[in-house]
């Protein structure tokens, strides 16, 4: 029952991270269009980032006393509202306050979707339930940014108001079709996870390895956020190119997520101590991104982004695995902690991309391979302080 419940969800979040990513491909539209400056791009992508950091945790220290079900049905059906009025607002003001909710709202159904797979999980499965979950939020974000990109090509509101109407008929999904995934809810006084924003000590343990691995989830997230959120202004502004092949660029790094999650990470991970393999994917990804961002050689060029496009995708599973080992009887607060981490990095990426973009197209690039370099000599700092004890 709990693998054919399994199976259910992971079906659903395919679907759910596919209407996600409608509007992706069209943002930057949007920012031409209503002739807003640059560096808009990155700082509508940190607003929603900040709005996740403050309250992914919160959703998931909830989600232990109340249960799943009804977060995920708040992000899907708030993040609809939210998109809907984002691609409708004309000024940057109105945008930036949907941007906050957007990231406030999704992160109940992203932090707690987390949790769900780990209820349905084994400890000795859970690895490969997460890899199942990366995977499908990989698909749904190419089948989405695809999606998207040809809904907006003659109107980009189109894409936004697709996806309202889809995020309403999942939420119904969701409700009708799906039941609690917490056998057993945390008895007493309904306590948040506030520790991030009071920076009071938090009933977690962070021992030096959860500290590493939370730290470094921060710093490739301003990896990821520098690519993910530069990379379609590039392409819509710099390259000139349509929305649909906007969107068919966007959806090439979920695409090599989704291989590397089936075909790479299930042999590495029967083949090799999960750490080394983490420490060796960071270092991939910040070497090919560092060359690419400095080379204007074709084949060069080539070969770092075929590296950086498989290397990338393979860390977030390998670290939700070893992030979920950390957890005992709080995995939504764990889950939660380890989704602020990341948008902690996303808001310093987008941030930082947005205004480097204006010095140079690439610097963006250039930056996320120095964040990917520092997570790397941190591992490997950890590993060998491990190895010791």
């Amino acid at each position: 029952m709990e693998q054919k419940t399994l199976r259910k969800f992971l079906f659903l979040n395919f679907l759910i991270m596919s209407v996600f990513n409608f509007a992706h491909p069209v943002t930057p539209r949007l920012i031409n269009e209503l002739k807003l400056p640059s560096y808009m791009f990155g700082l509508f992508f940190a607003l929603m980032s900040a709005g996740s950091y403050i309250f992914s945790p919160i959703w998931g220290s909830l989600s232990d006393y109340k249960g799943r079900k009804k977060f995920l049905m708040l992000g899907v059906l708030g993040y609809g509202l939210a998109q809907l009025g984002f691609g409708l607002s004309q000024s940057a003001l109105m945008i930036s306050i949907f941007r906050v909710l957007g990231g406030i709202l999704s992160v109940s159904y992203v932090a707690v979707v987390m949790a769900c797979i780990s209820d349905l999980s084994s400890a000795k499965g859970r690895a490969k339930s997460l890899a199942y979950l990366a995977a499908t939020t990989s698909m749904g974000a190419a089948a989405g940014s695809n999606i998207g990109g040809w809904l907006g090509a003659t109107h980009y509101q189109n894409s936004f108001i697709v996806q309202f109407i889809c995020c309403i008929l999942l939420t119904l999904v969701l409700f009708f079709l799906t039941d609690d995934t917490l056998a057993h809810k945390k008895e007493g006084k309904t306590t948040l996870s506030l520790s991030h924003l009071t920076f009071k000590k938090s009933n977690i343990e962070f021992t030096p390895m959860l500290t590493s691995l939370i730290l470094t989830v921060a710093l490739m997230n301003i990896t990821t956020t520098a690519y993910n959120s530069t990379i379609g202004y590039f392409v819509e502004s710099d390259l000139k190119l349509p929305t649909q092949l906007n969107g068919l660029i966007l959806s090439v790094v979920p695409v090599c997520a989704v291989l590397g999650n089936f075909f790479i990470n299930p042999r590495l991970a029967k083949k090799y101590d999960e750490f080394k393999t983490l420490i060796v994917v960071v270092g991939l990804t910040a070497l090919s991104l560092l060359i690419w961002s400095c080379t204007s050689n074709l084949v060069i060029t080539g070969l770092c982004l075929i590296t950086f496009f498989i290397a990338m995708p393979l860390a977030q599973p390998i670290y939700q695995s070893m992030i979920s080992k950390q957890a005992k009887n709080n995995a939504g607060e764990i889950m939660g902690i380890q989704n602020s981490s990341r948008s902690v990095g996303m808001v310093i990426g987008s941030l930082s991309a947005g205004f480097l973009y204006d010095l140079g197209s690439k610097f963006p690039f250039f930056m996320g391979s120095l964040t990917a370099l520092i997570a790397c000599f941190i591992l490997l700092l950890q590993y060998h302080r491990s190895k010791r004890h």
